[in-house]
């Protein structure tokens, strides 16, 4: 299938002078999508932006896209992000993309460009896993719920997954593998650890390390991935070192 001619149909579309092959279009206002061809015309790069439409950022973001087409492209990873993009005035870090399947931009009103369309945005090293480590739901979970691609204004939400079971309150999670969580979910369950006897908080960040924190009457942190620990630890200490742990 042809993208330029599905895209070109699109009302109110305009060409992007700044970049090649590339256009935007606002079927209402505060929603804005931009998007551009890959450079063998045969992807298309789309971005979606809801009350954050900033047109340099998305004029350098699509002309990045293109310029990386190939290792986007080429690779199998349900999210991917390719390292070293930032913009003047922002914190971006690296350029983010989602294959079709993980978005869902024209899977109604256009499937056949749905299957050639991928989602790109910009976001922060922290955020982003292993490519192998995310299964299709978590893939689609991380890209709906904690990236929130549309706001181009955000800030960072780290990667992580968490299991735990606290035998007070009786909140946990259910199998081996726990759930995606955002860091406010991880922080309460550190909390709530204090008076807990037998529960327990284990979570992964983005770099693949897992961390156990136990309650024995203090708290007390292994580093699992790493083969350290436990060692006693205070809660801010612990509520510290896990900032850290999860955004570098």
């Amino acid at each position: 299938m042809d993208p330029v001619a599905v895209v070109s149909g699109f009302a109110g579309v305009e060409a992007l002078e700044s970049v090649p092959d590339a256009w935007h279009w606002s079927p209402i206002p505060g929603l804005d999508f931009a998007a551009a061809l890959s450079r063998d015309r045969r992807h298309l790069f789309q971005i979606n932006a809801r009350d954050s439409y900033d047109a340099p950022l998305v004029h350098a973001i699509l002309a990045a896209a293109r310029e990386s087409d190939a290792q986007i492209l080429s690779s199998d990873a349900l999210l991917r992000a390719i390292p070293e993009f930032n913009h003047p005035g922002r914190r971006f870090e690296v350029l983010a993309a989602a294959r079709p399947g993980v978005h869902r931009y024209h899977e109604v009103q256009h499937p056949e460009l749905q299957q050639v369309t991928w989602a790109i945005f910009p976001g922060y090293e922290c955020e982003f896993a292993s490519p192998a480590r995310y299964s299709p739901e978590d893939a689609r979970e991380s890209f709906i719920r904690f990236l929130t691609p549309a706001d181009l204004g955000r800030e960072a939400v780290p990667f992580l997954r968490i299991r735990y079971d606290n035998t007070v309150t009786k909140g946990g999670t259910d199998g081996p593998d726990g759930v995606l969580a955002k860091p406010e979910t991880l922080f309460r369950e550190l909390k709530l650890l204090d008076g807990a006897p037998g529960s327990f908080v284990e979570f992964e960040n983005f770099r693949g390390q897992v961390f156990r924190v136990e309650w024995k009457g203090f708290w007390e942190l292994s580093e699992v991935s790493a083969g350290k620990g436990p060692r006693r630890i205070s809660l801010d200490e612990l509520l510290g070192f896990t900032e850290n742990s999860l955004r570098t």
